[in-house]
């Protein structure tokens, strides 16, 4: 089963390098930048516009796996001072789905507890009725801190 997977998700990311670029990773480069500064504003809005309805997210922070329903709850929960990204990458898997990997630098607290500072981060993207929208949110703590 493990194989499988692991063969389907290559065979993916090899198809993605073939996929038509265009202005797909534009698009979602200015959407991504636009999500982040939405939750650094705690802007709930924004972000309810720029993610599916059956987006899921997982941090360490959160403690596991959150649904959007959930991440809007607790969205007052999280303070984020800065939220700062570099080496973002872009791979196009087909022509309306990417995944967007990048460093992060993360200052801030959730539920008074402060929050990793160094990370990486992965989301998938999906082009849905013309937007693009972060479907999957995936934050890994790089140092424990």
């Amino acid at each position: 089963m493990k194989a499988r997977l692991v063969l389907c998700l290559c065979v993916g990311l090899l198809l993605g390098a073939d996929a038509p670029q265009g202005e797909a990773p534009k698009a979602i480069d200015q959407a991504m930048r636009a999500l982040n500064d939405a939750f650094t504003k705690q802007d709930a809005a924004a972000i309810g516009k720029l993610v599916t309805d059956n987006h899921q997210a997982i941090t360490s922070y959160y403690g596991g796996l959150q649904s959007k329903e959930v991440q809007m709850k607790t969205l007052p929960d999280l303070k984020m001072s800065e939220y700062k990204f570099s080496d973002v990458k872009i791979t196009m898997l087909a022509k309306d789905a990417a995944v967007v990997t990048y460093a992060l630098t993360l200052k801030g607290t959730y539920k008074g507890k402060e929050l990793p500072a160094r990370n990486m981060a992965s989301a998938v993207w999906v082009l849905q009725n013309g937007k693009w929208l972060e479907a999957f949110y995936q934050e890994t703590p790089l140092d424990g801190k």
